[in-house]
């Protein structure tokens, strides 16, 4: 009893967070049943509520009455979410986003579990310490031949990394986040993207910068800063995107370099103009002066800078969670109403789209 107690606790906070309300906010929603002080009681395991309030709040809270018992399967602490500079991401939002990743998580699992398709995981990669971004492209390099991609364009990270043990979920999340990862319960290792991100090269490589991390956050060098270490995961997303030898290839150093060039190997390869002019600085086929001179004239001529920020490759969000629920459906290994709580859906929607042949 004394577990349950807590599962609820804990459960009807995480709830509560995720819909940004106070307390008073959330007895004022449930219609005033039980105070402000009934619900901290609540969320301290000090009482639980009777089944006419834990209905009211379920409804507040926009979660099935069986959520607050469901148990936790692993520690979110693994994953260490962030946002880029600048963003005005409130503190509600941040807290918010930590919940929701737990439960979209948690629920990729649960399917996955039911399915009997925990796959055997891939295991980060030992070797030497690492510290230099020459270090991080031939691991890239390494990566794509062990995963037969050979110099060739990716034309779908997600599909990729999930065909390769990594699971792949996508969440709404507040502008200024681009993604996180983590390995749960010391064998899944997942990467989470902001689905609302639609700048998809941008996702592309956030998607790749988080396999290094994964892979090779055990090998970094002790003494090198989280600056230094996200350049490094920078440098292996690049060379995963667009190889170097591709580059040098098509390019030869001090050579005349055109927009319309960098916007073909962008619609190739999936990979934005600003990295790949990074990666040409950075292997040496673009001098310093003329990458430094490349910065300045974007940001000062606008029509520039927004041709060159546009997006314009096209790749799906990962549907493999929403299939892998319909899937179990059909095989009657979770009724409809489950499967429509793991989709945070409708009965009726899921019966909808749920065609069995």
């Amino acid at each position: 009893m004394a577990d349950i107690l807590k599962t609820f606790a804990q459960r009807l906070r995480q709830a509560r967070i995720l819909q940004k309300m106070s307390m008073d906010q959330l007895a004022a929603k449930i219609g005033g049943l039980v105070t402000k002080q009934a619900i901290s009681k609540y969320e301290a395991a000090k009482m639980m509520p009777n089944s006419t309030v834990l209905i009211a709040l379920a409804t507040a809270l926009d979660v099935d009455a069986d959520y607050f018992f469901r148990p936790f399967t692993f520690d979110l602490k693994n994953f260490q979410v962030s946002f880029r500079k600048k963003s005005d991401t409130s503190a509600k939002d941040v807290s918010a986003l930590k919940v929701r990743i737990q439960d979209e998580v948690e629920r990729y699992l649960e399917v996955e579990k039911i399915l009997g398709k925990e796959n055997a995981q891939i295991v980060p990669l030992e070797g030497e310490t690492l510290s230099t971004a020459e270090q991080m492209r031939e691991l890239a390099i390494k990566v794509r031949q062990d995963w037969q991609l050979g110099l060739d364009a990716i034309g779908n990270v997600q599909d990729v990394l999930e065909a390769h043990g990594i699971k792949v979920i996508c969440t709404e999340a507040p502008k200024g986040f681009d993604g996180v990862s983590g390995v749960v319960n010391d064998k899944h290792l997942v990467v989470v993207l902001n689905r609302t991100q639609e700048h998809v090269e941008r996702r592309r490589f956030t998607a790749l910068h988080e396999l290094g991390h994964l892979l090779f956050n055990k090998r970094f060098a002790s003494d090198i800063t989280l600056r230094e270490k996200e350049n490094l995961c920078n440098a292996f997303a690049s060379e995963m995107l667009l190889p170097s030898e591709t580059l040098q290839r098509i390019f030869r150093p001090g050579e005349k370099i055109s927009t319309s060039e960098l916007r073909q190997l962008q619609m190739v390869y999936g990979i934005s103009i600003d990295a790949i002019m990074h990666k040409l600085n950075e292997i040496g086929i673009i001098s310093d002066s003329k990458y430094k001179s490349y910065c300045i004239r974007k940001n000062q001529d606008e029509a520039l800078k927004k041709y060159i920020e546009d997006t314009c490759y096209k790749e799906e969000l990962s549907t493999k969670f929403v299939t892998m629920v319909y899937a179990a459906a059909a095989k009657d290994l979770i009724s409809t109403s489950k499967a429509a709580s793991l989709l945070h859906s409708t009965i009726s929607d899921v019966r909808k789209h749920l065609n069995v042949v």
